[in-house]
Parts: structure tokens; sequence; C-alpha cells
């Protein structure tokens, strides 16, 4: 018994140290360079998505300048082709494949209105790529009047965002999971590096397994019971490339974001769960939680009905000169 205590000590001294730190950094490091979608070891469904993603958005952002240059991109375009080809033969086509197809016929467009002589090998095989596309779908670009913007953000989002705490006591009835889908659904609309929306919500409504999972996460003393449902927050780290390690997190950041604000807007109390555990305690959450190895998690988020009355942290905020700098 002394001796599994003083065990279980030292593992937490050792978390507390800088070693702990390193051995979590490089934890995080290992579980990237597995999966990121250059290690053709691992190549998956998922990771082929995120590169043809990566590879189309660049032609929708090219489209979207001020003064897009005539054949643009066309060294990235052919590899697109090739890789786009590759998907279809090993998946066959789907909503990705449409929306990269609808993209490059706008990109055909673009150039046909503008004289550019498409009567080339490049441009050729772009026509014949898109030729048997059986339907429409979103991908390429939109144009948006100011009058209609000023119209949908004609609302008091100052009163709003300063209207959200953090809720630590709930009522005890039930969360609609139809009412946290239409939350996730507004969510997804954040931004992502080249539009490859890594994200992934991971929604909990046993009360036994939620129990398991905030005990791990060790931070919701006091008001563990009152959790309802229970959101963790992950990233796939298959959508990544090199050098966006520390992007995995800026992603997950800016999704759990909206997500927060949309379970506001949605009328739920919700309340923000660091995962900020060494390693060890991230594997367990994953097996609690069936959560598979390749995704990273960002946050959890308790969440449930709100009370009539209930109290909230003030947490004040910094004054404005200290979160600002103009340069």
């Amino acid at each position: 018994m002394f001796a599994r205590l003083k065990s279980k000590l030292h593992a937490v001294i050792f978390w507390q140290t800088s070693l702990g730190d390193i051995a979590n950094k490089i934890y995080d490091l290992k579980i990237f360079y597995k999966y990121y979608f250059r290690n053709d070891k691992f190549k998956s469904r998922k990771s082929e998505r995120a590169f043809l993603t990566k590879q189309y958005h660049i032609v929708e952002k090219g489209l979207a300048l001020p003064n897009p240059r005539m054949g643009f991109g066309e060294k990235k375009i052919q590899l697109l082709l090739d890789k786009t080809s590759n998907y279809i033969k090993q998946y066959g086509e789907d909503e990705l494949t449409s929306s990269i197809k609808n993209c490059l016929s706008e990109y055909i467009e673009f150039n046909k209105n503008n004289n550019v002589d498409l009567d080339n090998n490049f441009f050729n095989r772009v026509i014949e790529f898109i030729s048997n596309s059986s339907s429409k779908n979103d991908g390429g670009t939109k144009m948006i009047s100011k009058m209609e913007l000023e119209e949908s953000i004609n609302i008091d989002f100052e009163s709003f965002v300063k209207s959200r705490f953090s809720v630590r006591n709930f009522d005890n009835k039930d969360v609609d999971i139809q009412t946290i889908e239409r939350a996730v659904d507004i969510a997804k609309h954040a931004p992502s590096v080249c539009n490859r929306q890594s994200w992934m919500a991971h929604i909990f409504t046993k009360k036994g397994q939620i129990l398991e999972l905030l005990k791990l996460q060790g931070g919701n003393n006091g008001f563990t019971d009152s959790v309802n449902r229970l959101v963790i927050i992950t990233t796939d780290t298959k959508a990544f490339t090199t050098l966006e390690s520390n992007q995995v997190y800026v992603d997950g950041g800016l999704f759990s974001m909206n997500l927060v604000l949309s379970f506001h807007n949605q009328g739920l109390g919700a309340c923000c769960l660091n995962t900020c555990f060494p390693y060890t305690t991230e594997k367990k959450v994953k097996k609690v939680g069936d959560i598979p190895e390749n995704e990273k998690l960002i946050m959890m988020i308790g969440i449930g009905n709100l009370k009539k009355e209930y109290k909230v942290a003030v947490s004040k905020k910094k004054n404005l000169s200290e979160v600002i700098k103009i340069h």
C-alpha cells in the first residue's frame, strides 16, 4: 500500500518538472509525425481528403484575389488532378471530388472570360477532368454584397459576447441532443488552415462515462454532478503536414470558441475544462471516450440547461491597454 502511494507521489512530482513537460512534448510530436499526411506509412482516406482540400483551396483563394493572374497555379493544379484521380480510383466520387470539379470549372470559366487560349495540354486536361462531373457542389467562390452582410450582422454582438460566462451550476433537465447538434452545425463555420476542418466534437451522454472522464480531467471539483452532457473537442493530426504541429491547437481552439458561443446562442450553459494533463492521462481519456490515437485533445466542455438564476464568477478582464499594442 505504502509503495503504491509512493509510486503515485513520484509520478505526480515528475509531471510537475521540466522533464515531465519534455516527455509530453515528445509524445505530442510522436503522434503528429506518425499520422501527419506526409507519412505514407499511415496514409488514409482522411489524410488524402485533407491534402486534396488544402490543394483545391489554393485555387479558391487564387480566384478570390482582387486581380487573379491568368492561368495561375498550373503546377499545383496538375498535382491536384493527379491526386484527385488517384483518390477517385480508390474511393470513388464523393462530395469532395464534386467540390474540386466545381472549383476547377470556375477556374476554366475565369480564364475563358479573360480570353485566355485554352487550347493546350494543361487546360485540355482540366476540361477533360471536369467534363464528367455529375453534380454541382460547393467549391470555388461566391459573390457577397456589403448590403447583405450588413443585414446579417445587425445584432448587438458586444452584448452577446459579454453576456457569456462559464456556468458551473446547471438545471437537472437533460439537454436535448438536437440542440447540441444545432450548436455544432453553427460552430463548424470556424476558420481553419486551408479549410481542412480537422476538428471533432465527441458528445457524451451517459452519466457513468461522463463522471469517469471528468475524474480524469480533475478540474471540475464542486460541480461534477451538475454536468449534464460532456463534449470533448479534438483535432485530427491526419489533416496536417510539415511545420503545422502548432496549427493542431490553433484550429481546435478556433472551433472550440465558436462552439462555446454557439452553446450560448442556443441558451445552454457551458464551462471550458482544460486538457493540460500528462500524456498518460490523455491515453486513459481516449480509452474511456473511445477516441482514436491520431486525434489530439483540445478541451472538454461541460454543458447543461440553465437554471432561472445562477451564480457565475465575475472573471474581470484586463484593461484594453494591457492586451493591445499599436505598431
